[in-house]
């Protein structure tokens, strides 16, 4: 009688179309149908063996490599008893919903090293993406085995539905590359066990729109002005945040965490340095400083509300200041994508315009200057307006 090798020893005379797939370290997994348990056979010694891993591909891929790095440390036998006993049900793991995904990102948002902001928007952008296919705002409940390359592509189409001008047309694809590539991150973080991913094989695939790179142009001056007559009528932590941004153009963390300490009044202009401290990391690491009008920093200074950070209100990562200062940006006519980042561009120009580029790099903080001359260079000619950024 043949020995029968666990649980099945494969023969050459019934040949099988299989489906497959391969691990990043090469472990090659296999199933006999969409419905089929996936499998991995190793050959060891002319024969072999047939390890079943599940319904999830992912979670089938991890195992393989698992067991494939056990049988070069231990005998077949001993494998065998480690792996190849587990039962799998019939039924797949089920795919989950929304409402899953954001419980298991705020779950494991510790371990992952990601901010409460980051799983927000993170979400915002998942949501969007459903929002906009499905046309309705309760999406918590939507079975995210659907984002497959059909619904995520209708997406893409949806989002530039009714657009005729070239250039809002190019900043919409810029929109939709961000939720893309946001709803990506997400499901390549592995905490969904117990559920079934397949669907992110589609989702890893999608592509991006491209060639939408553009030169950074400056908005119109009269909006420009009137940012600054907003600027001056705001009080507390939105003076501080409007004032911080505009006058040294520190980014939206650096706005939160700047402290009294990090302003130097001695030299003919005022110096702000972005220093790392327990709770803030400059943006890739770099630390530096930015120059700004004296007098308006004074000014920064004496009516910020808080007595060491100058933003008062440290609810939720400053979340209610920023959100009140960006309606207030919409509802001056700031339609951009992202209004308090474009106060930081103004900055850029202002700087190169009456300092230099490098300049501008410098107090920008920018690692390359191809950032600067791209998106922080635009010529501001008009002297009034250059004026603004003087008491």
């Amino acid at each position: 009688m043949k020995k029968t090798h666990y649980i099945n020893r494969m023969t050459t005379h019934q040949p099988m179309r299989q489906l497959g797939a391969r691990s990043r370290v090469g472990t090659r997994i296999q199933r006999k149908s969409n419905n089929a348990v996936w499998a991995y056979r190793p050959m060891i010694d002319g024969k072999q063996y047939w390890f079943p891993l599940g319904y999830d591909k992912r979670q089938a891929l991890d195992l393989a490599d698992k067991i494939r790095a056990a049988k070069t440390l231990y005998p077949i036998n001993e494998v065998i008893e480690m792996y190849a006993k587990k039962k799998f049900n019939a039924e797949k793991d089920p795919t989950p919903t929304i409402k899953d995904v954001e419980q298991r990102l705020n779950d494991h948002r510790v371990a992952l090293g990601i901010a409460k902001k980051t799983v927000k928007d993170y979400m915002d952008n998942l949501k969007r993406i459903v929002r906009v296919m499905l046309n309705k705002k309760d999406v918590d409940d939507f079975d995210c085995g659907e984002l497959n390359t059909s619904f995520i592509n209708g997406y893409k189409v949806l989002a530039l539905q009714g657009l005729t001008d070239e250039g809002e047309i190019q900043s919409r694809k810029r929109t939709v590359n961000s939720k893309i590539r946001c709803t990506k991150a997400i499901f390549n973080h592995k905490i969904f066990d117990g559920f079934s991913t397949d669907f992110n094989e589609d989702i890893q695939d999608i592509d991006f729109y491209k060639k939408l790179g553009t030169d950074y142009v400056l908005p119109p001056m009269s909006l420009v002005n009137d940012t600054f007559a907003l600027w001056h009528t705001t009080t507390g932590d939105i003076h501080t945040l409007l004032g911080l941004s505009l006058i040294f153009g520190l980014r939206r963390n650096e706005i939160f965490h700047c402290r009294r300490s990090w302003f130097d009044l001695e030299g003919s202009k005022a110096r702000v340095t972005v220093k790392a401290e327990k709770q803030f990391r400059p943006k890739g690491g770099h630390q530096g400083h930015s120059m700004g009008d004296k007098a308006l920093a004074k000014k920064i200074l004496n009516t910020a509300s808080g007595e060491d950070y100058l933003i008062k209100n440290r609810a939720d990562s400053g979340r209610p200041v920023f959100e009140e200062a960006l309606g207030l940006l919409r509802d001056i006519g700031w339609d951009r994508a992202s209004p308090l980042h474009e106060l930081r561009k103004l900055f850029g120009s202002y700087v190169s315009t009456t300092e230099s580029l490098y300049t501008s790099q410098k107090w920008c903080r920018h690692a390359d200057s191809s950032t600067t001359n791209k998106f922080y260079s635009d010529l501001i000619e008009d002297k009034k307006i250059l004026k603004l950024w003087a008491a």
